[in-house]
């Protein structure tokens, strides 16, 4: 294998593929990036055997000249700080058995690499059916929803990963934890998908965060998204993501967000937010649920914390239908949505002191959360 390459476009490759390099790993080639050039186009793999990467790179460009095909695997660590380190312009690599000769104008480095075909395939799908969807779109669902999802302590696995449910022509995204529920769907043009049946996954929240990196905010780039009953995949023009599935069910989301309201408040969502952020700051010293109340009445939303450590009161103007209310929430699982909403009002949907607050913007009705209360009994 013999090739040159811009320096920049190695570090960026590099940078992109060397997240999905295990950090520990009993498969000492896993510890390492493949190079493997074919049909004039230089891939660089990683593998983690949870989720796995291809990025290409065409030798149709100017930033590549492939000169002989092959495949050899190098160590990720010492490879990407030294790559950093190197004289700008192009780095020639080749190989001489298993050694790899790395070079760039006066500086000259010889590392071992692993045998090539011992390294894990990427892809493992019949990439046969699949829907189009936009980069920048999927990297905003990603951010509106996977805060929600469970640690890695909860005895149900499957919810430390994101739900894709596709059905109706209507792709869900959906993170959950026991105690509150991020759900956002986007309306698919049908004639976008060549999937014949719907489908459900849940990806690892790994995956998922990956994904966000690496996908662009052009709302104007495409994916495409293939999925098995074992694996899901998203490729994009010069990349693939292969991740395993998370086995297991989610709840009814829809179910548990179809709440009967017996309160209803809009409130501008700046404004909730500060007020529950300055509360946040007695509340997460002084209790185990960081733990605010909200008293809503006469249009307006009292926000309270008390604790040894001193005591808040922030009123916030709204617009309140209903019965009056007192009902307490953890203030971090409150900060974690409003955060993720672009809206300038949100609407607040409340059945009683001890059901859901259901969370939807006012001018975005595809973006829901629910938070259950903590009861007043439980953290006084």
């Amino acid at each position: 294998m013999r090739f040159l390459i811009n320096k920049d476009q190695l570090i960026a490759g590099i940078s992109t593929v060397e997240k999905f390099v295990p950090s520990k790993s009993t498969v000492s080639i896993l510890s390492g990036i493949k190079f493997h050039i074919e049909d004039d186009v230089l891939h660089l793999n990683a593998n983690n055997l949870e989720m796995g990467i291809d990025y290409k790179i065409s030798g149709e460009t100017d930033i590549i000249d492939i000169q002989e095909d092959g495949s050899i695997v190098i160590g990720s660590k010492i490879l990407s700080e030294i790559v950093r380190k190197m004289p700008e312009g192009m780095v020639e690599f080749k190989t001489d058995e298993n050694i790899a000769l790395i070079s760039s104008g006066d500086f000259n480095m010889k590392l071992p690499c692993f045998d090539a075909e011992d390294f894990p395939e990427i892809s493992k799908i019949d990439r046969q059916e699949c829907i189009v969807l936009k980069q920048g779109l999927f990297k905003e669902m990603i951010k509106q929803t996977i805060f929600a999802r469970a640690d890695e302590t909860t005895s149900r696995p499957q919810l430390t990963g994101i739900l894709i449910d596709y059905k109706d022509n209507v792709l869900n995204m959906v993170a959950l934890d026991g105690y509150r529920v991020a759900w956002r769907y986007e309306e698919q043009d049908p004639e976008a998908t060549s999937f014949s049946n719907d489908f459900k996954v849940i990806v690892p929240s790994n995956t998922m965060m990956e994904i966000s990196r690496i996908f662009v905010d052009d709302d104007e780039a495409d994916f495409e998204l293939y999925a098995d009953k074992n694996r899901v995949e998203f490729k994009t023009e010069n990349i693939l993501i292969s991740s395993a599935i998370l086995e297991g069910d989610f709840i009814d989301y829809a179910r548990v967000m179809d709440v009967a309201p017996d309160t209803v408040v809009e409130v501008d969502t700046t404004s909730l937010q500060w007020a529950i952020e300055r509360a946040n700051i007695i509340a997460r010293e002084g209790n185990k649920n960081n733990l605010i109340i909200f008293d809503i009445k006469n249009n307006t939303i009292e926000v309270k914390a008390d604790t040894e450590l001193g005591s808040i009161s922030d009123k916030v103007l709204c617009n309140t239908e209903g019965e009056e209310l007192i009902i307490a929430f953890n203030a971090r699982f409150f900060i974690d949505a409003l955060r993720t909403i672009d809206s300038s009002k949100i609407k607040l949907s409340f059945s009683g002191s001890t059901g859901p607050c259901i969370i939807t913007p006012v001018e975005a009705e595809n973006h829901k959360n629910l938070i259950l209360p903590v009861r007043l009994g439980d953290d006084m």
